[in-house]
Order: structure tokens, then sequence, then C-alpha cells
């Protein structure tokens, strides 16, 4: 029943953004290749140039899986920016919501706290669903350490403590980071990131790889950055993130993975 009400969202959802963003190939327009160069190094706690196009609104992206020639939906992804008062203080909070379609539908939620203007990330709190089973996992991020919620009801990463040699910045929340950023020819970024619970801290180098234009719901083109990482694994393709120029708002990201399944995101509104 849920997977039908999952599919029926969809069917709901923009058909001919679908059509021109999901399933069809970007249309490239000015396609160009940028000379690497020395990038900046990016640290927890600088001001962000352009943190200011990060504006409140609630996002919607269709999660999907491509390869030979099929094309599958795997969840539709939420992601609401808020400017809200927290303990007195103005706070930046991102959060999210995850409707899988799989075998066994779930239901992932994920709450970031952060501070305005140098998106240094203060707390972080997963609740997955699946199988009428609840898990939470709450987390703390420090100067030195990611540490558990301790208060947090039903933590169970309430024990954990993972050292940092220098502060980490959410992984979770790359997508709005990335916004914030100062994208231009030749721009490159070495950012230090963390996903809780998934891999080591490290540092992570993204560079603006060239220009496209994607074909828009309107049939006219989107001018996008194209921003690449390789996740410190030079050895496979690089995800691709297509950032629209005017609000560096991310409309469509591929990622290969090594047994050959393109993982898309896709804006849907």
């Amino acid at each position: 029943m849920r997977n039908n009400l999952i599919m029926d969202r969809i069917d709901h959802l923009s058909r001919r953004s679908l059509l021109s963003l999901a399933v069809v190939a970007p249309a490239v327009a000015n396609a160009t290749s940028f000379a690497p160069v020395e990038p900046h190094r990016l640290n927890v706690g600088d001001r962000l140039a352009r943190f200011d196009l990060l504006k409140p609104g609630r996002r919607s992206y269709l999660r999907s899986q491509s390869k030979g020639g099929a094309h599958v939906a795997t969840d539709i992804w939420q992601r609401e920016v808020r400017f809200e008062r927290v303990d007195g203080v103005q706070r930046l909070r991102v959060v999210q919501r995850w409707d899988g379609t799989g075998k066994e539908p779930s239901l992932v939620e994920r709450d970031s706290l952060f501070e305005i203007g140098t998106f240094r990330p203060m707390t972080h709190v997963r609740t997955t669903r699946v199988g009428g089973k609840t898990v939470v996992e709450g987390f703390e991020f420090g100067a030195k350490a990611l540490t558990g919620i301790r208060d947090l009801a039903d933590n169970s990463q309430a024990a954990i403590n993972v050292p940092f040699a220098e502060p980490m910045y959410n992984f979770e929340t790359d997508m709005e980071m990335l916004q914030t950023l100062p994208l231009a020819r030749g721009y490159a970024v070495s950012i230090p990131f963390f996903h809780p619970v998934g891999g080591a801290p490290a540092r992570y180098l993204w560079r603006v790889a060239a220009e496209e234009a994607l074909p828009g719901p309107d049939g006219r083109g989107i001018d996008c950055w194209v921003v690449e990482t390789d996740y410190n694994r030079p050895q496979s393709p690089p995800a691709r993130f297509w950032l629209a120029k005017r609000t560096q708002q991310l409309v469509r990201q591929e990622s290969r993975a090594p047994d050959g399944v393109m993982h898309l995101k896709t804006l849907l509104f």
C-alpha cells in the first residue's frame, strides 16, 4: 500500500520535469573542461561567501537508479531549509525526509542544526523506520570529536566518540553547503567532511569542472556549474553535481557505482 502511495505522489509531480531531467541525459550547451588549479582550503568556522543564497523553503528530489535501459525510482527525498531560534540563538536547520519505495518501504528523517553564516555543524539526528522498527541516532559535532547526544531518548549512538584531527562539516548536508560556495570557472576547494557512522573523517576535493545547460520543464535551458568530486576514490568516475548558476540550487546529481549502476538525484520542485 505504501509503495502505491509513493508512486502516486511521483505520478502527480511534474511529468515534464521527470522527462526532461530524470530520464533524458543532460543536454550540454557550451560544456567546458577546466584546467586543475590549487584548491582553496576551507576550514570549519570560515564565513561562506554565498551563504545568503541559502533560502528558507522545501525542495523535493527523485532518487533513482539507471542501468541497461531500466530506470527505477528509489525514493522521494524532501529537504527543507529553516532559520529559527534555538535556545535563544538564531540557527540554520536542515530537515530531511526520505520515503523509500523498496521491497520493505522505509522512512528516514534527518534533523541537522548549524551556525548561521559558517555552516558549522552542531547536532544531527537520524530516525529510521522500517519493518515496524524505529532506530534513533543522535550526534553532536565538536571541534575535536563527534560524540553521541546522551540526553536524546532511545539514542542508539549515545556512546559514540570519533576523534577529529580537525573540525568537520556534516557530509549529510553537502548539497546545501555547496550552494553557499563561490562557484566560478577554475574554482576548487578542499572540504573536511564526515558522515556520521559512515567512513572516516577526511578532506575531499571538489572542483568546478564544466558549465552546462540542463533542459528545464518549460523547454528553456538551466545554466549550471558542474561540480565534481571523486570522494577520494580516484580509480572511480567522479560524482557530478549540476547547480543552477543563478541560485546554486542543486538540479541534478549523478554517480556511477562499481557495478555500473548510475545513481541519480533529480530536482522535482
